[in-house]
């Protein structure tokens, strides 16, 4: 075969010598100009040598493999131009286009130039996807790394707990949902239920600041409404506008008694008993975490007494949003009917079950988070201090004016203070609740003269705590006193806390279970050796043993 190169048309001929290679390349010295290599095969039906050994080597360019992604085929592009259908035939499968000589006038041009603009298609699209294929690399490297890393953030979550039955299905390789489990220094333990907006590796970024802080303050023994305080902190800092956290704190105590929570734009958390009877719902009562600025936070949070043998289910809004298989959603009241007909830690497969034959081959929109806690004595140790700790007597006191009262949330200061003491730190939570509880009622029933009769309804809890904002912003004059003493010898802790209100007679009957206000004393006097109230119910006198 004979090589001829046309430099200014850019065209590469092999032709076999005869006269209808001098006819094409008559025709093709006419090309015009062009940067795009083509390769022009010419082969008269007379000499089958010549086909023979062009179709050979034209087979062995095929089967030689690339080196490299980025290196094309070689020749780019083959045109094929002969006088014989029978050379169509053989060559066929080996070249790109093929062209029957004698050609009508001007087809010649048109053809080279369609395939120069067929081989730069090629091109670039060869030049995308390994474009591609470099990002697909390395995304894959970059979630392995963030693979890892969340990984050993979450070493430490307990799912393991004996106690805890879970179902955590994400969307994708990441999940935008956190559930997370942590004993606390008294036996205690804290568990956290989050769904952050979105699913994937965007939303998900934010459960390492979030794991790590609860991780660490679990390990301090640190109150339910401390930690959302500085989880709220850290993700109003982190998140963009249009991402926050819903979360779902508890904490449940070594007896496994007593359940405080706080609710911030997670579905109700349900209460139910070993027989599937719902006890309450947990409803949220709070903004998402990463909302609001620390200053229009609410950390309060809500402590009642759990039934025993009751577990408490938490869950997404992915779980009551399940699409099923007949493009219906589950729904709560289905949850719900799951929960009473599979009441016991060993039935939660069937719960599983009946989820999964529910969503059928339907696809995941958004991930799925649900865990059932079992309220009983939780079976961890405390951890008991290394050196025995050395307590001195002492006496703390603050009066709060008018502008304190409305700037601050005195009793996270308070607590901070009293932290710093060996001896109480591992009481914090429940100092936290005795003397949030007592500071609320002077500062809401003394001052404000709010009714809790009000919080009977949803509608009701939120023009209660509507009214308190309103009152307290016009408040033109009121003190809130607290004062507490701790003998060293006893060590017990007495608080004292006074306002100069009109006074409050305070409802010493316990509450109703299913009521949403008044469980507060309820505490106050389970948690409390002496509870009294003097003056008119100005001021309030309670002890508490560490």
């Amino acid at each position: 075969m004979n090589e001829e190169t046309l430099a200014e048309s850019n065209l590469q001929v092999s032709h076999d010598g005869s006269a209808l290679a001098d006819d094409v390349l008559s025709a093709l010295s006419k090309a015009p100009a062009a940067q795009t290599l083509i390769r022009v095969l010419i082969l008269s039906g007379s000499d089958n040598q010549a086909c023979r050994s062009a179709v050979a080597a034209l087979r062995r360019e095929q089967d030689t493999p690339r080196r490299r992604r980025t290196e094309l085929p070689k020749p780019p592009v083959i045109l094929l131009i002969t006088d014989s259908i029978k050379r169509i035939e053989q060559c066929r499968e080996l070249v790109n286009d093929m062209l029957l000589w004698p050609e009508p006038a001007g087809l010649l041009d048109n053809r080279i130039q369609v395939l120069r603009h067929w081989q730069d298609a090629r091109l670039e699209l060869n030049m995308a996807r390994d474009a591609l294929a470099w990002h697909a690399n390395r995304t894959e490297r970059e979630h392995q790394l963030v693979e890892h890393i969340f990984r050993n953030a979450l070493s430490r979550n307990y799912l393991d707990y004996p106690h805890l039955r879970t179902y955590l299905t994400p969307v994708s390789k990441f999940n935008g949902d956190l559930c997370l489990i942590a004993p606390g220094p008294l036996g205690n333990i804290y568990m956290l239920m989050a769904d952050f907006t979105g699913h994937g590796l965007a939303p998900a970024t934010g459960a390492l600041p979030l794991s790590q802080a609860f991780f660490a303050m679990s390990d301090r023994g640190v109150s339910v409404a401390e930690m959302v305080t500085e989880f709220n902190f850290r993700l109003n800092r982190l998140l963009p506008a249009d991402m926050f956290c819903a979360c779902f704190l508890l904490e449940l105590s070594a007896n496994g008694e007593r359940v405080t929570y706080w609710n911030g734009g997670m579905p109700p958390a349900l209460q139910f008993d070993h027989k599937g009877k719902i006890l309450q719902r947990l409803n949220a009562q709070h903004m998402a975490l990463g909302v609001l600025d620390e200053n229009d936070f609410d950390s309060r949070v809500t402590t009642f007494r759990a039934s025993p043998d009751s577990s408490i289910a938490l869950y997404t809004d992915g779980v009551i949003e399940l699409l099923g298989h007949k493009l219906e959603f589950l729904g709560s009241d289905a949850l719900e009917s799951l929960l009473q007909r599979f009441p016991k830690p060993e039935d939660f497969p069937e719960v599983v079950g009946e989820l999964e034959h529910f969503r059928g081959e339907q696809p995941l929109h958004d991930d799925l988070s649900l865990a059932i806690l079992q309220c009983c004595a939780t079976g961890l140790d405390e951890v008991k201090p290394a050196i025995e700790e050395i307590s001195l007597p002492f006496v703390f006191e603050s009066r709060l004016e008018v502008s304190y009262l409305q700037r601050l949330e005195p009793v996270g200061y308070i607590l901070n203070a009293l932290s710093q003491l060996p001896r109480l730190r591992s009481h914090r939570t429940t100092i936290y609740l005795l003397l949030a509880e007592a500071y609320n009622n002077a500062l809401e029933h003394g001052l404000l003269k709010l009714d809790s009769g009000l919080k009977r309804s949803p509608e009701g809890f939120a023009q209660y705590y509507q009214l308190r904002s309103e009152r307290l912003a016009e408040l033109e004059s009121g003190t809130v006193s607290i004062r507490i003493d701790y003998d060293a010898d006893t060590e017990v802790l007495e608080f004292t806390v006074t306002d100069n209100g009109a006074g409050w007679e305070a409802a010493l009957s316990a509450p109703q279970s299913e009521q949403s206000f008044g469980r507060g004393l309820e505490l106050l006097k389970q948690l409390t050796r002496e509870l009294y109230w003097e003056d008119g119910g100005r001021q309030v006198i309670f002890t508490y043993q560490l």
